[in-house]
């Protein structure tokens, strides 16, 4: 391995580390700040409004970063809508494969009694608020964060380009992802499959924005993603107690 492929190499791994940083404090920072509010007038029972403003506090940040970069260095981030064939394509087909994920695993778990349900009151503030969050805040803010900043860095300081190198930075921020996922107040072994699943759901996420160079359509994949999970243990719920 030649010196230069070297510390290209050490370049890219280091700013990993810079992100992972990053993306650490600013969640931190996050929900201090997030923390300062009374929100009980609204949302009494605490399920969305501070992860929302938790939320769009890192998207703020982030892309204030983001313009200062631009700027300095003009990097493209991919944040412009636009119509893709492939962005289109692969988030059809993503979010179909979510709904049927979804469909199987609630048939599985009706047929074994193994459905996790949420153990708070489904009404009108609590759907819609919960909602709301999973279908405009959580990948818009998350797909920033995660995926358009970290690729278009990491991409940056690859001299070489190439499927490799693609797939290497895909990896890194996917783990990434995955880890920002761990709570670590309770044992892995326990939420090994979360991890996992966000794992292949960051790197499907970024795949779709490394092809189709816009962030838009892993926002709209993750949003949809979150809303099917949580509105269909809504739907189950609301089924359950009917029957």
């Amino acid at each position: 391995m030649n010196k230069i492929l070297k510390s290209e190499y050490l370049h890219i791994f280091i700013l990993t580390a810079v992100i992972f940083l990053y993306q650490d404090i600013i969640d931190k920072i996050g929900w201090k700040f997030a923390a300062l509010f009374d929100y009980s007038p609204i949302d009494k029972d605490g399920l969305f409004m501070a992860v929302s403003v938790h939320h769009i506090f890192m998207l703020l940040i982030s892309l204030g970063i983001m313009y200062i970069l631009y700027r300095k260095k003009c990097l493209d981030f991919k944040m412009k809508p636009q119509k893709d064939k492939i962005g289109i394509k692969y988030t059809v087909l993503y979010c179909t494969a979510v709904l049927i994920y979804y469909i199987l695993v609630y048939i599985i778990g009706i047929a074994t009694n193994s459905v996790a349900v949420y153990n708070y009151e489904l009404n009108a503030v609590n759907v819609m608020g919960t909602l709301g969050f999973q279908l405009f805040l959580s990948g818009t803010a998350e797909e920033t964060v995660f995926r358009a900043l970290p690729l278009v860095c990491l991409k940056n300081v690859c001299s070489k380009s190439g499927r490799f190198f693609d797939i290497m930075i895909l990896f890194l921020t996917s783990l990434l992802f995955a880890v920002a996922h761990i709570n670590f107040t309770v044992p892995l072994s326990s939420q090994w499959i979360g991890i996992l699943y966000a794992f292949v759901n960051g790197a499907a996420y970024g795949f779709v924005f490394l092809r189709s160079e816009s962030v838009i359509y892993p926002m709209i994949m993750h949003n949809v993603s979150n809303l099917i999970s949580v509105g269909g243990c809504y739907l189950y719920m609301i089924l359950s107690n009917a029957a």
